[in-house]
């Protein structure tokens, strides 16, 4: 299945929840913030939302520093 990640095309297995394709781009779930088609989606909701054909993904992780 195909979505878009950060204007990047990517191939994901079908119904890939948001938490399991933060853990295959290896990012921290805890540090990530997660858009799909611009909705922003809950962090207590990563495990259950799962991504459909086409969905537009916009992840952006918090960096520690100063």
């Amino acid at each position: 299945m195909k979505i878009e990640v950060n204007g990047n095309e990517f191939d994901v297995v079908e119904h890939i929840t948001v938490e399991n394709l933060i853990k295959e781009l290896k990012l921290d779930v805890k540090s990530t913030a997660v858009a799909v088609n611009k909705s922003i989606v809950a962090r207590s909701s990563y495990k259950d939302f799962s991504l459909k054909e086409n969905d537009a993904v916009d992840l952006v992780t918090i960096a520690p520093g100063g």
